[in-house]
């Protein structure tokens, strides 16, 4: 048998075996599935808007409740899969981090998308079928090929992201964006892309020219942790990922997160989890009967 040496990353057109714009909106029930069990990760944004619905989705190794009326948040490379009871019905909205890009330029991130934000929210009823409204118009433009209709369906998907952020916010109320240094948000596109080989706050705080202190003070401010713990937990949650995902043993994840000691990397993970690495993977697997 093949070794699994690396999370199925899944693009729009993977999925739904068709190229695709860069943003694909289609109703879960004609196109979705219920039973994506397997982990697996995306290389785009993905929100998924639940009208009626039940079972469970796992983000990361958090398991929520799917109920209706539900919103999840999805950023790509975040690992997950879900069991959906037959009666599901909503909206798949899948985009590219280029459109993103786009029209993130000169306006505030959307916090949903933001490294530790709470990856659901519930709506009423009634302001569900707003979205939902929307969302069919959103649907109906996206087939329509004009540069100048393409255009204003840029500005409606733009307007429907910032609807959600502003709603998502009176939901999470607990949340602040207007908090979020900008240090911070540089920290945590630095840390995606230099976890795996670099596990130093001074390293970090170098590349953003403030001091490790500096550095750990806005963490802890900002995040209620410091930058030591946060690198850590990036680290946890990749090894957990690998664990749970890919067949490639141990020693392999612990050198390729840059544990060059087999037995660190495990007293590492034990002291996060309570298990040793091999315990977590066959704990995964049996209550996931995988």
């Amino acid at each position: 048998m093949e070794k699994n040496n690396k999370i199925q990353t899944l693009s729009a057109s993977t999925i739904l075996g068709e190229d695709t714009w860069d943003i694909t909106l289609f109703k879960h029930i004609e196109k979705g599935r219920n039973d994506l069990i397997t982990p697996h990760k995306h290389d785009f944004y993905f929100i998924f808007f639940v009208e009626q619905g039940g079972g469970y989705h796992d983000i990361d190794f958090e398991r929520i409740e799917v109920v209706n009326y539900q919103v999840f948040f999805l950023r790509p490379q975040q690992v997950h899969y879900w069991l959906l009871e037959n009666h599901t019905v909503g909206y798949q909205l899948m985009f590219s981090s280029t459109i993103l890009q786009l029209l993130n330029t000169g306006y505030s991130p959307l916090t949903y998308f933001q490294l530790g934000a709470p990856n659901q929210m519930l709506l009423s009823k009634e302001v569900f079928q707003i979205y939902k409204e929307k969302l069919e118009l959103l649907e109906n433009s996206l087939a329509k090929q004009k540069i100048i209709e393409r255009e204003i369906t840029l500005l409606s998907f733009h307007l429907l992201l910032k609807h959600l952020h502003k709603g998502y916010l009176e939901y999470h109320e607990d949340i602040n964006p207007l908090s979020m240094d900008k240090n911070i948000l540089q920290f945590e596109e630095l840390l995606e892309l230099h976890f795996k080989e670099e596990s130093s706050v001074a390293f970090y705080a170098d590349k953003l020219k403030i001091t490790p202190n500096y550095l750990n003070i806005l963490c802890k401010r900002v995040l209620g942790i410091n930058a030591g713990a946060l690198i850590q937990n990036r680290q946890l949650l990749e090894a957990k990922r690998l664990l749970t995902t890919t067949t490639i043993s141990i020693k392999e994840i612990s050198f390729s997160l840059s544990f060059n000691d087999t037995s660190y990397f495990n007293n590492f993970f034990k002291k996060q989890t309570k298990m040793t690495p091999g315990e977590f993977r066959a704990s995964y697997k049996k209550s996931n009967n995988l």
